[in-house]
């Protein structure tokens, strides 16, 4: 086997992305066979590499071509054409070839590109809103997202806008002159989503070409063919997220990789603060309230107490005077969880965009669904903790009734 080589000199005539790019497949270095191959073929010089297996062959003669390519100009991208020309004697040879162009990006289940854009309030745009283009064939984030509500193929031209956006009766809207049509709607968030506006990434292109010929500035020298704002990554079940950034951005220097579940986990981690403290407040308020009503009973029960005395001599059972109290605290308690259900709906229903603006954090209402749930779990909690200060009420009664007696 041959031995690396401790001097990484034969580097000099490769790009700083190269380099990263190679020193993380292979933190070990170039062998001696391909430090002595790249300075021939640096030095244009024919090459013909005969060595041992593994002894790095296929890359001494790849590497160079991959940094040239890496190096190309625009214009050069625009091109057609054939750039390397690989043959290969063996399929698993070429297999091989494959890892190890692949080898940087492992842990990398699956990755979506994105493009940002912010429409202009001007003649050339519908309405100002953000523009979000995204692949259909390779998205994993939105196309879930859209998949609630539209299950057709986003093409050319095709809209779906966020739920805080209004559409027009004709379903079409215009933005830096390319004529588009609302497709779908999606289905509310309560964040930032909800006001964007989501097309593929060619329709996206068209409008920043048409940017760039309306003369904004902001577009000027930029080629639509090759932004992109982001790459979204969805890492394999066996990488850990921070793994796969350190190696794609040791792999491409000039690309700054970040996990994001950092900032979704700080998201939750404020929301889980919040609901833990409603849960003991509200924990606390349930039995101020038993507390409040079984006070409420026992008043009641004093001043009925002469009443309950006469028809215990008139023959009735403790078991009837007991089923009483109990059956009025059902209905007291029953009609006024409704009230208070219904007047807790007029409260919060109409103030939901302030409350929404007020929050610091995603804020979203429930659906109708969720709405009557949540009613009818208030309504059962109000009447359950009417019943058990009525239990303890009947309880106390029984002991001052013997009393009495």
């Amino acid at each position: 086997m041959p031995s690396a080589s401790s001097s990484f000199a034969a580097f000099s005539g490769f790009s700083r992305a190269s380099r990263s790019w190679f020193l993380s497949a292979f933190p070990s270095g170039p062998t001696s066979v391909q430090e002595r191959a790249w300075a021939a073929i640096g030095r244009g010089e024919n090459a013909l590499v005969v060595a041992p297996t593994g002894s790095g062959k296929t890359l001494a003669a790849f590497f160079s071509a991959i940094d040239r390519l890496m190096r190309r100009s625009a214009e050069d991208r625009e091109a057609k054409g054939v750039r390397v020309l690989y043959v290969s004697p063996l399929k698993a040879l070429a297999a091989d070839v494959e890892r190890n162009l692949r080898r940087p990006l492992a842990g990398v289940e699956r990755a979506a590109p994105q493009f940002f854009l912010t429409s202009a309030n001007a003649g050339c745009c519908s309405v100002a809103v953000q523009l979000i283009g995204f692949d259909p064939a390779t998205d994993f984030t939105i196309r879930p997202w859209i998949l609630e509500s539209y299950a057709g193929d986003v093409g050319y031209g095709d809209i779906l806008c966020g739920s805080g956006i209004s559409v027009p009766a004709d379903r079409r809207l215009k933005f830096y002159n390319v004529p588009c049509r609302v497709v779908g709607r999606l289905s509310p968030t309560g964040t930032g989503m909800d006001t964007a506006v989501y097309a593929n990434i060619e329709t996206i292109r068209a409008m920043m070409k048409n940017a760039a010929d309306l003369d904004f500035a902001s577009f000027q020298g930029i080629d639509p063919e090759q932004a992109i704002s982001a790459v979204l990554v969805k890492t394999s079940p066996d990488f850990s997220p921070e793994a796969v950034a350190q190696a794609i951005s040791a792999a491409y220097p000039d690309l700054a990789a970040r996990p994001a579940h950092g900032m979704v986990r700080s998201v939750e981690a404020g929301l889980g603060g919040v609901t833990g403290t409603v849960g003991v407040l509200l924990f606390v308020v349930w039995l101020l309230c038993i507390g409040l009503l079984a006070l409420a009973f026992r008043l009641v029960f004093a001043e009925r107490r002469g009443e309950f005395a006469v028809l215990l001599i008139s023959g009735a059972r403790r078991g009837v005077l007991a089923r009483i109290v109990l059956a009025e605290a059902l209905i007291v308690s029953s009609l006024g969880a409704a009230g208070g259900v219904l007047a807790g709906a007029f409260v919060l229903l109409p103030f939901a965009a302030l409350l929404k603006d007020s929050f610091a954090r995603p804020y979203l209402l429930p659906d109708a669904s969720g709405i009557a749930l949540l009613a009818a779990g208030a309504f059962c909690a109000a009447v359950l903790s009417a019943a058990l200060a009525a239990l303890w009420t009947v309880r106390r009664m029984d002991v001052t009734l013997r009393e009495d007696m």
